[in-house]
């Protein structure tokens, strides 16, 4: 028994050897040349080197097809291959073929080996081409091939005899065809490839949204179901004596029909959401102005309630008085679903905010500024006159002004964008953003979030150091501070258009904090880039008109610190790096 397994362990490993043997003698023989099975287009290519293998293909290719045919109804299209650029690569498909059994981990590749001797191994022809010439020849067939749509419809159209009646017209519409571009692609690419030359059949998708005679029967039995027949829509709006009213007569709900059963949603969708840019409405938290004279805060603007309609359970309360008015009923009246929205503060909450006193000011200069830049500022700063800041809320300057675009009333003027000083909508809105973050820092608040400009700005070092900025931009970036303070913080502003002078006022509850700001320190200089010259065919030659005048960079930094009486509130260093800037000027080169 021992010896009948030593002699099978034996065999076993002569097996093996054997086999090793067999395997090693294979890769010799075909070292450096094309295992056996492997052909192109049938073509055998077995034992070739490369470049031999390169030059089998060669002659499988040809010399090339010169066109391709396309066909479709009795027509045809021929593409001249020359015109999209097309040719066959026999290198770069010997190489494939050499790859077989090669380019893959050792137990693939002997797996693919013993394939393509028992199977065979049948691989196409590489080629190039023009892709976007091609499909722009097919762009060209595709129009030709087209054949539009004409969609059902309904109408209501009223006869002559006898007077004053209506009757349902309704429409089959008519089918029509394109070309079915991706799949014509595919075929090209196909025939290429194989080397193939019969004609392709351009495939067609056929679009047929006519009706069959039971839709047009049915479709017009539902439709003078509707006729004569209102869906009246009602919203009371808060604060009003008198509701809002919608009336849909028959000729818009007739449109509603699907023809194929049921209700156009999609087109429910796009009416109400007309409907819903018609009511819906912001909230408007009531605005304040405090009073030093008498200590109190008075009401400038009350508070209003927001209002939403719920779209999606509009869409369904349409499409129910539909069915009811399909049914039996001549007109429904329905209440539209409005959500309302509670301010934050209301009017009645006037002198109960803990809002007694200045806690914090920020000044600024804007003299030598443009009419619309002062538009601007003036702009900003109203939006932001009177808003309450709750305890413990961050403030967000984009949040609370909004868009800032020519469609919310403000002008162009000079802003830093993208390394130049441009017009642009809104120039001169980061005037009201440096002060508001001046007064924050005088009431002592966390500054959150704050970004200096990209260079300095002469209006913000009017009687002010440098390093006292903050630029906004939507959405980012923004300037946030937090109301830590114990009640609201009233914000007024003030435009002193004869001093030209921009104050914003903080009013709140002191709580005993004291704030110490350092001076501004000026860490580094850097000169301006020499001037910069630009040759102008526009302007007469000669003239220098001056676009952006040099400004020197500096690194800026200022400490800022708040305590209440043994507790440090707020320890931080303020830091600007302001690029320098280059003086740039237009030279006329003209006639």
């Amino acid at each position: 028994m021992k010896k009948k397994k030593q002699l099978a362990k034996i065999g076993l490993l002569l097996g093996l050897v054997g086999g090793l043997i067999t395997i090693l003698t294979y890769h010799l023989a075909y070292w450096q040349r094309v295992y056996p099975g492997v052909t192109v287009l049938g073509q055998s290519l077995a034992n070739q080197t490369p470049a031999e293998a390169e030059q089998t293909i060669l002659a499988v290719a040809g010399r090339g097809q010169k066109i391709i045919v396309l066909q479709s109804a009795g027509q045809q299209w021929p593409i001249n291959l020359n015109e999209i650029d097309f040719r066959y690569q026999p290198a770069k498909t010997s190489d494939q073929v050499f790859g077989v059994g090669r380019n893959q981990p050792f137990w693939k590749s002997l797996n693919t080996k013993i394939h393509c001797w028992f199977a065979g191994c049948d691989l196409v022809l590489d080629y190039s081409l023009n892709q976007k010439a091609l499909e722009a020849q097919l762009d060209t067939i595709a129009t030709q091939v087209f054949i539009p749509t004409i969609e059902p419809t309904i109408e209501i159209k009223n006869l002559v005899s006898p007077p004053k009646r209506r009757a349902i017209q309704v429409q089959a519409g008519q089918a029509g065809q394109q070309l079915d571009k991706r799949q014509l692609l595919t075929q090209i690419h196909q025939a290429l490839a194989y080397h193939a030359a019969n004609p392709i059949s351009l495939p067609l998708l056929h679009l047929s949204p006519q009706l069959t005679d039971q839709q047009v029967a049915t479709i017009k039995v539902r439709a003078e179901n509707l006729l004569a027949k209102n869906l009246v829509l009602v919203h009371q709006p808060p604060e009003q004596t008198q509701s809002e009213e919608w009336l849909m007569s028959d000729e818009e709900l007739i449109n509603f029909l699907d023809f194929s059963g049921g209700y156009k949603q999609d087109q429910i969708e796009q009416w109400v959401k007309v409907l819903a840019a018609s009511i819906n409405r912001p909230v408007q938290d009531a605005l304040f102005q405090f009073l030093p004279d008498t200590q109190r805060v008075v009401e400038f603007k009350p508070a209003r309630k927001g209002q939403v309609l719920e779209e999606t359970e509009t869409v369904a309360l349409i499409i129910s008085a539909l069915e009811q008015l399909e049914a039996d009923k001549n007109e429904v009246s329905a209440q539209l679903p409005v959500s309302l929205i509670d301010p934050q503060t209301s009017t009645a909450d006037a002198n109960s905010l803990g809002i007694r006193e200045l806690i914090g000011q920020g000044v600024s200069y804007y003299t030598g500024s443009i009419s619309d830049r002062v538009h601007n500022l003036t702009l900003a700063a109203n939006k932001l006159n009177g808003v309450l800041v709750p305890p413990e809320e961050i403030f967000s300057f984009n949040e609370k002004v909004g868009e800032i675009s020519v469609a919310t009333g403000y002008r162009r003027a000079y802003i830093i964008k993208e390394g130049r000083t441009i017009l642009d909508d809104g120039g001169g809105v980061c005037q009201i953003s440096t002060t508001m973050f001046r007064a924050a820092l005088a009431a002592g608040l966390p500054i959150t979030e704050r970004q200096a400009h990209a260079y300095r700005v002469s209006y913000y070092e009017q009687q002010y150091q440098p390093g006292f900025d903050a630029t906004v931009f939507s959405p980012s970036p923004d300037l946030k501070f937090k109301n830590d303070t114990p009640g609201h913080i009233l914000i007024q502003t003030d435009v002193d258009a004869q001093q030209g002078k921009l104050i914003f006022s903080f009013y709140g509850t002191k709580d005993g904090r004291v704030v110490t700001i350092s001076p501004a320190r000026i860490l580094e200089r850097a000169a301006p880039p020499p001037d910069l010259y630009i040759d102008d065919p526009t302007l007469p030659a000669g003239q220098i008109k001056q676009l952006e005048h040099k400004i020197w960079g500096a690194k800026v930094a200022f400490d800022y610190k708040v305590m209440r009486r043994d507790e440090v509130l707020q320890e931080k260093t303020f830091w600007s790096n302001y690029q320098p800037w280059q003086a740039v000027f237009l030279r006329g080169t003209g006639g």
